[in-house]
């Protein structure tokens, strides 16, 4: 078995966001459900929140799939200035329930900018304490705002990688 990690890295889309009253922004849904649909022989897991134009994702897996998905999504043209903000060696996954956990937690990011000192989401600026932080903070999210079926789904299919997470 080779070394397990624990990725970290933000992003700016080059999409215009679409506002939603509920559920999540159409870019966004579609790359989670092709990263679900196609991913199941990477063996990464991990989560991705999606916020003022920017994402901010952790992949979690032995480190060759992590290092193949992660040069496939800094590759997509649907974001730009792809920035690795942690990559740590780790003896257990936080999101090992999860294929790709999506994090709709708008208000405990806001209190999480807040207590940082932002002014808004802007992960490209967070240092890697601050992005760990993050990461634990969506590692212990309830789930009761977690998109509905996630669980499930990822219980059900098994593990889903990132191969195709950002590919057109």
């Amino acid at each position: 078995m080779s070394e397990l990690i624990r990725l970290v890295y933000a992003s700016r889309a080059v999409f215009e966001p679409v506002p939603v009253k509920q559920g999540v922004e159409p870019s966004v849904g579609r790359i989670l459900m092709q990263s679900r649909r196609n991913n199941a022989h990477a063996s990464i897991g991990g989560v991705l929140y999606f916020g003022d134009g920017y994402f901010f994702q952790a992949l979690e897996g032995e480190r060759q799939a992590v290092n193949r998905a992660y040069q496939r999504i800094a590759a997509d043209t649907r974001h730009r200035e792809v920035t690795i903000l942690s990559l740590k060696t780790v003896s257990e996954r936080f999101f090992a329930d999860w294929s790709m956990k999506y994090v709709p937690a708008e208000e405990a990011v806001k209190q999480f900018i807040r207590s940082r000192n932002y002014q808004r989401f802007e992960p490209l600026k967070f240092e890697e304490a601050e992005a760990e932080a993050l990461i634990e903070l969506f590692h212990h999210y309830d789930g009761k705002h977690a998109n509905t079926g996630d669980r499930a789904k990822s219980k059900r299919a098994g593990w889903f990688g990132l191969r195709r997470l950002f590919a057109s």
